[in-house]
């Protein structure tokens, strides 16, 4: 999250970015003693949040914050000063926090922790996002997409690279200690071979970022990693933004909801089947079979019973493994009357839960496919 900091005491100035270095997480954009110059490197170049001390020469505090929030409402201001008297005031600008000085360590730390929920990756990205930068596609499979090319798979010299740049990735934005690293991907291991190899993948990495031009960085930081995007797209990021952003189904936005749609390629590294990241590739999922399923239920409420087939056909393409989606196209089948294809969704459930699972088709599924034999 990129921050400026705006205190006219030198020394107030310089311990505050210290202290936030430590914390990491944040990029400290400027440290301004001059309020005015402050103001302008902010309309030059919006940020996530700005550190203000109040009382200054000038313009103090509450006055820059008003005229910052008039310009960017949304940016997060946060006061840090040695007298509490303007607290109320503060807190009508709907200040982010209120921090006296002297700033203590761990009050600090749950400011920025306070910050990182209230600016959101998805909204930092797209504001950052630049076409130039390339495109990650986490979605299915780990691959690169520069401006004009079709989409590659890096060429990693481990696989165990592969997957910590991954993980890295997956921790955008927030420092991964070393420990932490250590402990997921060399359990076990004596620390100062651990550390070695970790040491060694980490510029293996850095090695194919520099080799495929892209503008991700790995950065050392408080005992840990921190991936920055620098403009570089996600597609899953952008996946999530326009859903969540996406305009009321009806007939006029039908357009789109199936483009948002079209977005999701597959599970979140589904390819790569990484433990860490099985919840939240199955969040991911829930949140695509549901914005699926409100498209199928608005297709099936207008009785286009073949635009919901075809709906769901794509969507069974995508996620083969979900069983109710087989369930659903054999009662539409029936509907109209398409005896051949009832009959092949039920035996293409039987044969996908037979592979995948070593199990049979639900009893509900396995009850109403009989009844509907029988009446047909």
């Amino acid at each position: 999250m990129k921050v400026i900091i705006v205190d006219d005491e030198p020394l107030a100035l310089r311990h505050l970015a210290q202290e936030l270095e430590r914390i990491g997480g944040l990029n400290i954009l400027g440290q301004y003693r001059n309020p005015q110059l402050a103001l302008e490197r902010i309309t030059q170049e919006p940020m996530d949040a700005v550190f203000l001390d109040i009382q200054m020469p000038g313009v103090n505090g509450i006055e820059l914050a008003e005229r910052i929030l008039q310009l960017y409402p949304h940016m997060a201001i946060v006061f840090v000063t040695a007298y509490d008297e303007y607290a109320i005031k503060a807190f009508e600008l709907n200040a982010l926090d209120y921090i006296l000085k002297p700033i203590q360590h761990e009050r600090l730390q749950k400011t920025i922790q306070r910050l990182g929920k209230q600016a959101p990756l998805e909204a930092v990205a797209a504001r950052n996002a630049d076409p130039e930068n390339g495109l990650i596609h986490s979605l299915r499979s780990l691959q690169l997409e520069l401006a004009g090319q079709k989409p590659l798979t890096l060429r990693w010299k481990t696989v165990k690279a592969q997957e910590i740049f991954a993980f890295l990735l997956h921790h955008r934005g927030t420092v991964v200690k070393k420990q932490v690293l250590l402990d997921q991907f060399w359990p076990g291991i004596d620390w100062k071979k651990g550390i070695t190899q970790l040491y060694t993948t980490v510029y293996q990495i850095r090695k194919v970022i520099n080799e495929e031009k892209m503008s991700v960085q790995i950065v050392n930081c408080d005992e840990g990693y921190l991936l920055e995007m620098n403009g570089t797209r996600l597609d899953v990021q952008e996946w999530e933004a326009n859903l969540n952003t996406a305009p009321p189904l009806d007939p006029e936005t039908l357009d789109v909801h199936l483009s948002v749609l079209q977005q999701y390629r597959g599970d979140y590294l589904a390819d790569h089947h990484y433990l860490w990241a099985e919840t939240e590739r199955i969040r991911l999922r829930g949140k695509f079979l549901q914005h699926a399923h409100d498209i199928f239920r608005f297709f099936v409420e207008r009785n286009q019973l073949t635009q919901a087939v075809s709906h769901y056909l794509h969507v069974q393409k995508i996620l083969p493994s979900e069983e109710a989606l087989y369930y659903e196209l054999m009662r539409l089948y029936a509907k109209l009357g398409d005896r051949f294809s009832v009959e092949k969704q039920y035996d293409l459930l039987v044969s996908m839960l037979r592979t995948e699972f070593d199990a049979q088709a639900h009893p509900a599924v396995q009850a109403w496919f009989a009844q509907w034999k029988q009446k047909s």
